[in-house]
């Protein structure tokens, strides 16, 4: 996981749509400001959203959490589905869990050396 740095910002809808020609005339601008304001840029052409420009750091944190949150989403559905089947007398009780592992590391181990 990466330092924690300001996290990003939603863009402003007065300040931080741009339309491309002045996007591309004051690139150096556009990307300063994202990095100092932590806020992506919306380009537009013909008046109609067509892109979001933001700082890579940002971009990596945002990516980061969202990959978070997938975990998250399926270790919550994994404990759902758990808990139903053992509702259902589906479960398998520790001790045979633990056993089951045991025998499957040892057949690793034996398979590698």
């Amino acid at each position: 996981m990466r330092t924690k740095t300001s996290p990003i910002q939603r863009p402003r809808l007065d300040e931080d749509v741009v339309p491309f020609t002045e996007y591309r005339r004051t690139l150096n601008a556009c990307l300063e400001r994202t990095a100092r304001t932590h806020r992506p840029i919306v380009i537009t052409q013909n008046g109609r959203s067509t892109s979001v420009m933001m700082s890579v750091a940002d971009f990596e944190r945002t990516w980061d959490e969202i990959e978070m949150w997938r975990e998250k989403i399926e270790l919550t559905r994994a404990v759902e589905i758990s808990r139903r089947e053992f509702a259902e007398g589906k479960g398998i009780p520790n001790n045979e869990v633990f056993d089951r592992l045991h025998k499957k590391l040892l057949a690793m181990k034996s398979a590698q050396g």
